[in-house]
């Protein structure tokens, strides 16, 4: 089946009636339109340009349970016309929507049963479209499990097939990314919603010199990248991802992490590695990348049960029971990400530089370490960064005695 057959039903269709035509999707993305006669409406040219219809503007609930051919009515607060309705079902399956502009209502019983007629026969098509893009599915979902195997001679014949069926490119930049639906109680029934993996495909499919292979499963998703534009990563991977999170977000909660990126389908097995890496620092929602993890990416590397018994120096221990603990560590975090530069610390904090000054002073006496001492710095740094991936370990708390431990005397910072 292709897109042509339909656009050549809707064509004969608005021909016949002299009436503009849309065919939409079950999950009303633009299938095919036919030329308007004047009778395009706001949102009609809306629909064009964004290549779906919009849910509110059709009364998608209402609309999915007609029997057979009914009205939408007009809509001036949305720039809508009133237009026919008629359902695309096949097999018992709605699988999109025929679109005709009524403005007046003068369509005529056989102009009606016209296009029932028509919608019939697209519905046909639409069937054997949604049975060939399930078997394509499944093996693109194939592939991507076979490109990330850890047999070797699984993984060549997976690269030769998405390189000759052009799915992929084999000479370029590379990224793996790693999706899970967060369990926050956001409302999710426990499986992803129905259009999870179109959004997921779509949101690369018009990324200009991009390919993409996705595997989707209930609350998971898991794509594979390639650029043969080698300025393109970077950035542009760290700004992609949080977009992709960004539209995600309005239907659940979401992680990502991304791995990559990498030179070449040979090197996909790092790429997913360090995906998985980027995806553990990320806690209920959010993005990570790599490349962009500094030292967070040795860190999240360290072993979780050796941080969770860790037995921490008593400085540092002390310093993270301190009742202040909550406005000292974000401060002494900043500073220690600043590389002690006291002027941007307290332009990031937004606090005038007495106060910083205080609050260091206050960390040394605490902890008894001292921010002039790199072995100290160091200390202060990496218990910070840890306790941000991982959290605060079991043996964080003192001994009942800690209280009365020597404070250290110097009070200035920097």
């Amino acid at each position: 089946m292709s897109v042509e057959q339909i656009q050549a039903l809707a064509d004969g269709l608005a021909a016949r009636l002299g009436r503009a035509v849309l065919v939409d999707d079950r999950d009303l993305r633009l299938v095919a339109a036919s030329e308007d006669f004047g009778d395009a409406d706001p949102a009609r040219v809306w629909s064009l340009l964004h290549r779906r219809t919009r849910p509110e503007d059709v009364r998608h609930e209402e609309i999915a349970r007609l029997p057979g051919p009914g009205y939408v009515p007009e809509n001036p607060a949305l720039e809508l016309w009133q237009r026919l309705c008629v359902p695309i079902r096949c097999r018992g399956l709605l699988l999109g929507f025929v679109w005709i502009t009524d403005r007046f209502g003068d369509l005529t019983e056989e102009q009606v049963a016209d296009s029932a007629r028509t919608a019939a026969e697209i519905g046909v098509l639409l069937h054997g479209r949604l049975l060939a893009g399930g078997r394509d599915r499944a093996r693109r979902h194939e592939l991507v499990e076979q490109l990330l195997s850890q047999d070797a001679v699984t993984r060549s014949a997976a690269r030769d097939e998405v390189v000759d069926r052009s799915l992929l490119d084999d000479d370029g930049l590379v990224a793996v990314l790693l999706i899970r639906h967060s369990p926050a109680n956001d409302g999710l029934p426990h499986e992803s919603p129905p259009a999870f993996l179109e959004d997921v495909e779509r949101f690369f499919r018009d990324q200009s010199g991009v390919r993409t292979l996705t595997a989707c499963w209930p609350r998971r998703a898991t794509v594979i990248i390639t650029t043969g534009r080698a300025s393109q990563h970077g950035d542009w991977l760290g700004r992609s991802v949080r977009a992709l999170l960004g539209e995600l977000s309005k239907v659940g909660s979401w992680r990502i992490g991304a791995g990559g990126p990498v030179q070449g389908l040979t090197e996909l097995s790092v790429a997913k590695r360090q995906a998985e890496i980027a995806l553990s620092t990320v806690d209920d929602c959010g993005a990570a990348c790599w490349a962009e993890l500094s030292a967070d990416a040795l860190l999240a590397q360290f072993p979780h049960q050796v941080w969770a018994d860790a037995l921490l120096p008593e400085g540092a221990a002390r310093l993270l029971a301190d009742r202040a603990a909550s406005t000292l560590l974000p401060t002494l975090g900043t500073f220690l990400d600043c590389a002690g530069d006291v002027r941007r610390t307290a332009a990031e904090l937004r606090v005038h530089r007495t106060t910083l000054y205080h609050r260091l002073s206050w960390v040394e006496q605490i902890s008894g370490l001292s921010l002039r001492d790199g072995r100290d710095r160091l200390l202060m740094h990496l218990m910070l960064r840890l306790h941000q991936v991982y959290g605060a370990p079991r043996r964080a708390s003192l001994p009942t005695d800690a209280e009365e431990l020597p404070r250290n005397p110097r009070r200035r910072a920097g």
